[in-house]
């Protein structure tokens, strides 16, 4: 069995943050603006969507380690940077604000 190619498992990211994740969590941007309220509740910080976004990359590089060959993290990897750069449009388009009680 030949191994997905780059461009594969792009489509399969695409198909996650689009397809049945869309519809089970909503638009990923005000998931991980929710995601950021909760956290900046708990912690006191003031971490934005992007963060939310990148900190899950994070996540996926660290397991990456631990189970290299495992195509999910990859592929989860691409969606949250697509995420976090869909995050940054965001804030661009709505006049910089980068804070879910910004709105």
């Amino acid at each position: 069995m030949q191994k997905p190619s780059r461009i594969d498992l792009l489509k399969r990211a695409i198909e996650y943050t689009d397809g049945d994740r869309r519809t089970d969590y909503g638009s990923p941007i005000e998931n991980h603006e929710h995601i950021a309220m909760i956290f900046n509740s708990i912690t006191g910080k003031r971490l934005t969507a992007k963060d939310i976004a990148l900190v899950q990359v994070a996540t996926k590089l660290a397991r990456m380690t631990s189970s290299p060959k495992k195509d999910d993290h990859y592929i989860d990897a691409m969606a949250y940077i697509g995420i976090a750069y869909e995050c940054e449009e965001n804030v661009r388009r709505d006049g910089g604000r980068y804070f879910y009680e910004d709105k």
